[in-house]
């Protein structure tokens, strides 16, 4: 008698499944945003300098100012991009799981660890361009 009005509709976890679907975009957005930043600097110092700016980026000993700050600023925006790409695959990995399964538990801290790792790399390029540029 108890049980003639549960009603057990088997859907996953909404909140769930919006909060790891915007992170996935976000990353993606923020993943690709730098790489187009990182290769747009290469673009723009390549025109400025001509091809001697590829032997200074490949000869450790001659680095001019514009050389540094590609190699150290675009490297790690570059690993950042990295990091908010694997938090956005798997984010998309665990939001297809419990598309699939309701009961599946998420592993957000991965997802989530990404994205900060991703964030501190960003901040870590930040402050080296900054850094190279002032002081």
């Amino acid at each position: 008698m108890g049980d003639e009005w549960k009603i057990d509709l088997k859907i996953p976890d909404i909140g769930m499944m919006v909060t790891l679907m915007t992170s996935a975009l976000c990353s993606v957005i923020m993943g690709a945003a730098e790489i187009a930043y990182t290769m747009l600097w290469i673009t723009a110092s390549y025109v400025r300098h001509g091809k001697d700016f590829f032997i200074d980026l490949l000869n450790a000993k001659a680095l001019t100012w514009t050389a540094e700050y590609i190699l150290v600023a675009g490297s790690l925006l570059l690993l950042s991009a990295i990091l908010f790409l694997l938090s956005s695959t798997f984010s998309l990995y665990e939001l297809n799981g419990l598309a699939k399964n309701a009961e599946k538990k998420v592993h957000t801290k991965v997802v989530f660890g990404f994205f900060i790792g991703g964030l501190i790399l960003l901040f870590m390029a930040l402050i080296s361009a900054i850094i190279l540029r002032y002081l």
